[in-house]
């Protein structure tokens, strides 16, 4: 077996004694491709193996995407095992990517992610832990707990990139665990070690034969070592119908196809049907974003993040322009409207802030003052008399009006 690492912009590899850079001679090769484009994802599905399960992850993932399942490869592991299926971590790479691999590689080997291979090295170190890869095209954060992967990030860019934006560091902080590995070109950068020490202590490690070059080697040295591996995902692994294993085992081969064929033809139903609801609740699902984001005016896609978080900005700007209070120009019509036969306003003073006006004016009689408070109250939240005096020509008045704030939109 020889560990092949294509992830960066030089090919490095170990046949377990020997490596170096290039394409290596030989036969059974682990290769890992780059993770800088890979799109990784947990789903839920309800069977945890079986024949139709690579099947029906890709035709999700192509679903989800709204890409062709031709052009995209998926690689999956189980992480967990649960009451009625299992959970799965998914790595989504287009398979033009794959097929830029050299075909005498791509004949002789199994192919999965490289950043599988540093998690395979790393836990010759410890169970627990985060692995940063920094290579020269992105960054990969992972974090493996009690030997499982728990989590992973992928930075666009590699660490030179990293180092201008900053991006990267905030991450590294959150993410961090109590030990904290550094492989790839970054841990042999003098600059990059320093910006990241200052938000995270680390290891660069060093493994036989590799010395100082280990950071370098120590996905290669993983993928030599995938056997091992708590995520054997890949996107092609080697065939077990060779010749001779036909020749010898072609009566048990015989019976595993029939049962195989006699359990496939019992759960295609339950497979057909639950493609294709997921089909619908994914094109209901980007549909449903679509819209929410046009009102929004702005893409979404985390909306149950992002809406509530809008909705507490509409909030506060409500607050400070006072969007629930109806203008000053409701109040003054409600005033003028309220108006009757027989009353006639005199003065109005107040402001929204305050929250009430002051209406003063003369009434003719009781009557078409009552009238005019009744129609008041159509408008303004609480209207009271506050004085009342009888004079020659009618009733001198004083009203207090309060305004209604958020109780009713003008």
């Amino acid at each position: 077996m020889i560990g092949v690492d294509w992830g960066s912009s030089t090919v490095k590899w170990f046949n377990g004694k020997e490596f170096g850079t290039g394409h290596p001679e030989g036969r059974g090769f682990t290769v890992g491709v780059s993770s800088s484009q890979l799109l990784v994802r947990e789903s839920f599905y309800p069977i945890c193996s079986g024949s139709k399960l690579k099947k029906l992850i890709l035709n999700d993932v192509a679903t989800d995407l709204s890409v062709e399942p031709e052009k995209i490869a998926v690689a999956f592991c189980q992480k967990e095992k649960l009451d009625k299926g299992c959970s799965f971590l998914i790595f989504v790479e287009k398979k033009e990517r794959i097929r830029e691999l050299p075909e005498e590689i791509v004949s002789k080997s199994q192919i999965t992610v490289d950043l599988l291979g540093g998690v395979t090295a790393a836990l010759n170190l410890s169970k627990t832990f985060t692995l940063i890869d920094a290579g020269s095209r992105k960054v990969a954060l992972v974090n493996v707990r009690n030997g499982s992967i728990e989590r992973v990030e992928i930075l666009r860019g590699g660490y030179d990139y990293q180092l201008k934006t900053g991006e990267l560091f905030p991450a590294v902080k959150e993410m961090a665990l109590e030990e904290v590995f550094l492989v790839g070109g970054g841990a042999l950068s003098e600059n990059f070690r320093k910006e990241l020490s200052e938000f995270v202590s680390f290891t660069v490690p060093k493994l036989e034969p590799f010395g100082e070059e280990t950071p370098l080697y120590f996905n290669a040295f993983g993928l030599y070592n995938f056997r091992k591996s708590p995520c054997r995902a890949f996107f092609k692994s080697f065939s077990l119908f060779s010749q001779d294993l036909l020749k010898e085992k072609k009566r048990l081969l015989f019976i595993g196809t029939a049962v195989a064929l006699s359990l496939s033809g019992i759960t295609g139903g339950l497979f057909l049907s639950y493609l294709s609801a997921r089909r619908d609740y994914y094109l209901q699902s980007r549909e449903f974003n679509r819209e929410l984001s046009r009102i929004v005016g702005e893409k979404l896609l985390a909306p149950e993040i992002q809406i509530p978080q809008k909705l507490n900005e509409y909030r506060e700007l409500a607050e400070f322009f006072k969007v629930k209070t109806p203008p000053l120009l409701y109040y003054l019509n409600g005033i003028s409207k309220s108006v009757v036969k027989g009353v006639k306003v005199l003065a109005v003073d107040g402001t929204l802030s305050s929250g009430y006006f002051t209406v003063k004016g003369r009434a003719e009689s009781s009557g078409s003052l009552k009238q005019f408070v009744g129609n008041l109250k159509r408008y303004f939240k609480k209207v009271s008399l506050s004085s009342t005096r009888e004079t020659k020509t009618g009733i001198s008045f004083t009203v207090r009006a309060e305004v209604k704030g958020g109780d009713r939109q003008p």
